[in-house]
């Protein structure tokens, strides 16, 4: 890894007598230039005393603007800026080398298309004021942007759903993810951090859940802080998406074997042969799930609907041009749904799933 940089605000340039800030932002980015400027200004927007919060940029070996961006964004960054920069390693390396530069005992680990509001930085540094317990890990509630309004798929998608537990207080284990979570250094130090390889199929390896798993068995317990607020602004297309949920069922095998934990199963919705006598033992015991999910039947039944309405035949001849068309014609827009694109969606995740297991046959 190289140390690329290491600047503030020119109106408020960093001294050996500074105060050593409360809370670390490590931003870990790749080939995002265009829309780290903006989740660069959010930074500098943030409510909280520039004294109190420091922004580490871990680059994976961009070969965009990214190290433009930052050097301009230094400029008026109002707390101590860094940037890190290697040869492209994937995403567990990248969050890694940021924790280890990390100078707070907080770390803030946020995805470089989040925006976060103005309170965010704040709200995530009271919360661990209040619970200062080591295990206490805080979980920002997660939106898609209002400015995504590039394709009817951009603006039906809701890849978070925090709107399933805005009632809770507590989220259960599978809900953790890197794009806006917020923990102690020390615990995250002490219990290994993220999983560094890359996954057999792409970058798309469950390195987050993976982790999230493993701090649990020591303890972790998942806050949800809703003013912790961030706004994701990904523009992909629906091609793009499936070429990612492809990926992650190509890995899905491989991140089950680093957490073999069998609600996974079921968070996952992989329901077959090998998986059965998992999703009958979680969902007849103490789980997460909620409401039609902690039913066994209900999971039968809605894959056998899921495997007749949404197969490889359907999938290209009859969903694919549904979706293609209501980009061209409102009256179709207006007969799209979010549940049907997460159908669709889940579609190719199992068609990796299923590739992966003639590919990697030999490693299994």
């Amino acid at each position: 890894m190289t140390l690329v940089s290491v600047a503030a605000s020119r109106n408020n340039p960093p001294t050996a007598a500074a105060p050593a800030p409360k809370i670390s932002v490590v931003l870990a980015t790749f080939q995002r230039a265009a829309t780290l400027v903006r989740t660069l200004a959010c930074l500098a927007a943030q409510d909280l005393p520039a004294s109190q919060f420091e922004v580490i940029v871990v680059d994976d070996g961009s070969s965009d603007d990214t190290a433009g961006v930052v050097a301009r964004a230094m400029r008026g960054m109002p707390c101590t800026m860094r940037y890190l920069r290697h040869a492209n390693r994937g995403p567990g390396y990248t969050q890694n080398r940021g924790i280890e530069a990390a100078n707070a005992p907080l770390v803030l680990l946020l995805a470089d298309d989040i925006f976060l509001a103005p309170q965010a930085l704040r709200a995530h540094l009271e919360h661990h004021l209040t619970h200062v317990q080591d295990e206490v890990v805080v979980m920002g509630k997660i939106l898609q942007s209002p400015d995504l309004d590039q394709s009817v798929f951009l603006r039906r998608w809701d890849p978070f759903r925090f709107v399933e537990v805005d009632d809770l207080d507590e989220l259960p284990t599978c809900r953790f993810g890197a794009p806006n979570v917020s923990a102690k250094r020390a615990f995250l130090m002490r219990h290994g951090m993220f999983l560094e390889h890359r996954g057999r199929g792409g970058a798309a390896a469950f390195e987050d859940i993976e982790l999230a798993y493993r701090l649990r068995s020591h303890g972790m317990r998942l806050h949800y802080a809703k003013a912790a607020l961030g706004w994701h602004h990904h523009v992909f297309t629906l091609d793009q998406a499936e070429a990612r949920w492809r990926e992650r069922g190509l890995n899905f095998g491989e991140f089950r074997r680093h957490a073999p934990h069998p609600e996974l199963s079921v968070y996952y919705h992989v329901l077959n042969r090998e998986t059965v006598r998992e999703y009958v033992a979680v969902l007849r015991g103490p789980n997460p799930f909620r409401g039609a999910e902690r039913s066994v039947a209900w999971h039968f039944v809605r894959h056998a609907i899921r495997m007749v309405a949404l197969n490889r035949a359907s999938a290209r001849w009859l969903w694919r041009p549904l979706f293609d068309g209501a980009e061209r014609r409102p009256w179709l827009a207006a007969l799209v749904t979010p549940a049907m694109y997460r159908a669709y969606l889940y579609h190719h995740f199992l068609r990796g799933i299923g590739e992966a297991k003639r590919r990697f046959a030999a490693e299994s």
